[in-house]
């Protein structure tokens, strides 16, 4: 959607509201106290009313939104600001545009990237699937650049990175899995395939000894070889392409992450990545994974990076 569009279609309280409802209870309303499946509408307060115990359910519930005090409105912006941005978004940013504290940007962001962390967790990948590691360097100098409050003793230790990447019939890229992790040792890198590949799927790695152990051919139709980095042809070239635009994301936007707080940003990167030839779904589609997600509390957010 253009500016202008999302203007149109979400441009006051009222708009958002009205479309929120819509979307939390098109498939029904069902109490959570009784089970009752029939409840009236209350929307000058953003509430459902059970018609049998009268138990009233907000509209955000029990989603990402739950307990805001920040107008849907924002909400909406925030959203929108997040999938139509190529750079992603810092909360300095998202400050600066829908006017909070900088807190509750950070926070709203983090809550925002939940959602597309669970969206990402619904999905294998399939076909041909290409695994390498990768490093991530972590904040310069322990500036504040990024968007975590600065903590004391910050370093500058490159975070592992499991990053895998489906190729289509063309060898063309198709969707993106990435992984912090402690170590790249064989059992780690199992762990990663088994929850973000099918077993169907034909993977294709370097000589690594840990791609080459046992285990992960046991579970995986497996191929590797010594490719070389530069060969335009190797099979690992578009996956090495994803993983400097991480990069390029990472450093460009927050200046480089530390390794508790970088996973929730690959999410980021990987929803947008995966969903980048349907630009004109992805706000409805956010916007639903947002009303699924159960909320984050502050400090449990801050726990998590």
């Amino acid at each position: 959607m253009s500016l202008i569009e999302f203007s149109q279609k979400y441009g006051s309280e009222e708009q958002c509201r009205e479309h929120l409802f819509e979307k939390r209870f098109s498939n029904g309303f069902i109490c959570p106290k009784c089970g009752h499946d029939h409840g009236t509408k209350i929307i000058t307060r953003l509430l459902m009313q059970c018609s049998k115990c009268h138990f009233q359910v907000s509209v955000t519930s029990g989603t990402v939104m739950s307990d805001t005090k920040m107008p849907i409105q924002k909400w909406y912006f925030t959203i929108y600001l997040i999938t139509s941005s190529k750079r992603g978004m810092s909360a300095k940013e998202l400050q600066r545009q829908i006017k909070v504290t900088y807190k509750t940007a950070w926070y709203v962001n983090k809550r925002v990237r939940e959602a597309m962390a669970q969206a990402e967790s619904k999905y294998k990948l399939s076909g041909e699937v290409t695994i390498d590691d990768a490093f991530f360097s972590g904040r310069k100098g322990g500036e504040n650049t990024g968007d975590k409050p600065k903590k004391r003793g910050r370093g500058s230790n490159k975070s592992k990175v499991i990053v895998a990447v489906s190729l289509d019939g063309n060898k063309n890229p198709q969707y993106a899995k990435m992984r912090v992790v402690d170590d790249f040792k064989a059992k780690t890198v199992k762990n990663f395939a088994q929850d973000s590949i099918s077993k169907d799927a034909t993977v294709v790695t370097d000589g690594f000894k840990a791609y080459k152990a046992q285990n992960l051919k046991e579970d995986f139709f497996h191929e590797f070889e010594n490719f070389d980095k530069t060969n335009d042809n190797s099979p690992l070239k578009w996956l090495h392409i994803v993983i400097s635009n991480a990069k390029a994301f990472i450093n460009g936007t927050f200046h480089g992450l530390e390794r508790d707080e970088l996973q929730s940003y690959l999410n980021e990167f990987c929803y947008r990545f995966n969903r980048r030839h349907m630009p004109q779904l992805v706000f409805d589609k956010l916007l639903a994974s947002a009303l699924l997600t159960k909320p984050i509390a502050y400090y449990s957010a801050v726990v998590m990076g």
